[in-house]
């Protein structure tokens, strides 16, 4: 009498509910490791998504930044900094550029009369908006007369106009900046990135700053030319490392071959996040696998105690016409639909407590279909490869030996 792939799946099904205590216990690392996948999976997901919002908030991936090399650490007479006449060379030597904007950034007090506070004080290029993709949300920002003429104008950032204006109007009102009294000529828009639970905003800071013309922070606040960094804006985010590799062999022929300068392309590191984050998927995946490997030697073992237990049933079911690649199929079936069950449950755990995981986290984690499917793929893999040896011996028991077990 030959068993249907039906009649093995009810049996299969009758059997996991005759025993729900142990049939648990077989699957429990199956649950674990499924879940771990699905959750270790949206938490890079989630990861990458999150800094591909910070660094489009930040420019986007057209973004070329040169700035202090802090790792370079040999003892050298080259500066780490550039002066405004390097900047106007550089430019010059970049047509390809679109946006160009130099910045110093100094932490000042600023003052409105009524209320004070301390924040980054920024001078900077009418660029400044095309480069950081950051427009004014009323007013307007710094243009090229202001610049041009070194105009006693400010723009602050959101948090800024809140700070010490409240609910009032700010643009076209005075404030006292490092002894020098500037109008306010634009507000920027506010900037904001979900932060974790002890942040709502991850980009606050963003909004505490205030931008100057980069003359009127030179010849007028500070006194002095010592650029710390600048900014590039390339056509298109595929031409940016071109852009990249030219300003670095730009700066390196600068400062004599001496790197205390560095250069960054915002399409470069995300290329480089993007393959890290594949490394690290596989590693994370290698370890819900161990798990996984742990609860598929569980549930071998387990098949192997059910076969014994189940000897004169299987004995029976030979005797009366049953063929020994019906057994096979039978044990292996149930295997099979044991570990998919666990996998079921797994996914459905991991993806519940994705919630509460981006919330103490302060960002989404990122379930796709793809790794529901993966999971679900693994956990019935495991029943496949763990279930092909306590098949074969239940297929290979003797009808006679069998019938006669007690």
């Amino acid at each position: 009498m030959a068993i249907s792939l039906k009649e093995s799946i009810i049996i299969g099904f009758s059997d996991f509910w005759s025993r729900k205590i142990r049939s648990f216990v077989t699957i429990f690392g199956i649950i674990l490791g499924t879940m771990s996948i699905i959750v270790v999976l949206a938490l890079i997901n989630g990861i990458n998504k999150k800094t591909l919002a910070w660094m489009m908030e930040r420019g986007g991936l057209s973004k070329i930044t040169i700035r202090k090399n802090w790792e370079y650490n040999k003892e050298t007479n080259e500066k780490g900094y550039f002066t405004l006449k390097e900047v106007n060379l550089i430019r010059s030597l970049l047509p390809e550029a679109k946006y160009f904007n130099p910045q110093i950034r100094k932490y000042l007090k600023l003052d409105s009369g009524e209320n004070k506070m301390r924040g980054n004080v920024n001078g900077v290029w009418p660029d400044f908006t095309n480069v950081e993709e950051w427009n004014v949300a009323t007013g307007r920002f710094i243009n090229d007369f202001d610049v041009k003429k070194s105009n006693d104008v400010i723009v602050i950032g959101s948090q800024v106009k809140e700070e010490l204006f409240g609910n009032k109007r700010a643009v076209g009102k005075f404030i006292t900046v490092h002894n020098r009294r500037l109008q306010i000529i634009g507000v920027m828009e506010k900037k904001f990135i979900p932060g974790d639970f002890m942040n709502d905003n991850a980009l606050a800071w963003m909004n505490r700053k205030s931008f100057v013309p980069l003359s009127t922070m030179i010849h007028k606040i500070i006194h002095d030319d010592v650029i710390e960094s600048f900014s590039i804006k390339a056509p298109n985010p595929e031409i940016a490392p071109a852009i990249r590799r030219k300003v670095d062999a730009i700066i390196l022929n600068l400062r004599h071959g001496e790197p205390v300068l560095q250069v960054e392309s915002a399409q470069e590191q995300a290329e480089s996040m993007a393959k890290q984050s594949k490394n690290f998927r596989m590693i994370f995946i290698i370890v819900s696998a161990i798990s996984l490997l742990v609860g598929g030697i569980v549930i071998m073992n387990i098949m192997l105690a059910s076969i014994q237990e189940r000897t004169r049933e299987i004995g029976i079911r030979l005797a009366v016409g049953a063929r020994r690649r019906d057994i096979f199929t039978q044990f292996l079936v149930q295997t099979v639909l044991v570990t998919s069950i666990g996998g079921i449950i797994g996914v459905a755990t991991g993806l519940s407590i994705l919630k509460i995981v981006s919330k103490f986290l302060g960002f989404d984690l990122v379930a796709g279909v793809s790794m529901i499917f993966i999971a679900l793929f693994v956990s019935a893999g495991v029943g496949l490869i763990f279930g092909i040896s306590p098949a074969i011996k239940a297929s290979k028991l003797n009808p006679v030996d069998a019938l006669r077990y007690e």
